[in-house]
């Protein structure tokens, strides 16, 4: 049975968008075409951007060449807040997700 699912092309490989339902190794046949974005799409995306700038949850750089950078004494900072509070690095829930299929 096929299945059709999304990726990126980033970096000259395709990085799926959500797990594929096979065993690892299973060997697998792409049939790769492009997803132009339509109209209402851009319109929704534009909304969503919208809902989420009005609700602070979205916050938008204008000038990323001036945007001050977080010294590594920060990330550390945040990541061990985020890790007292419970939240799992991103790359550890991936991780279990993919185990737990």
């Amino acid at each position: 049975m096929g299945h059709t699912i999304t990726a990126i092309y980033e970096n000259g490989m395709l990085r799926l968008l959500e797990p594929l339902p096979y065993p690892e190794h299973t060997q697998v046949e792409l049939a790769v075409r492009r997803i132009e974005p339509t109209p209402a799409a851009n319109q929704q995306r534009e909304r969503t951007r919208q809902v989420l700038l009005d609700a602070g949850l979205l916050v938008e750089i204008t000038d990323t060449l001036g945007a001050p950078t977080l010294s590594e004494a920060e990330r550390m900072r945040r990541a061990q807040a985020l890790a007292d509070a419970g939240v799992l690095p991103l790359s550890a829930a991936i991780i279990d997700e993919r185990e737990s299929q």
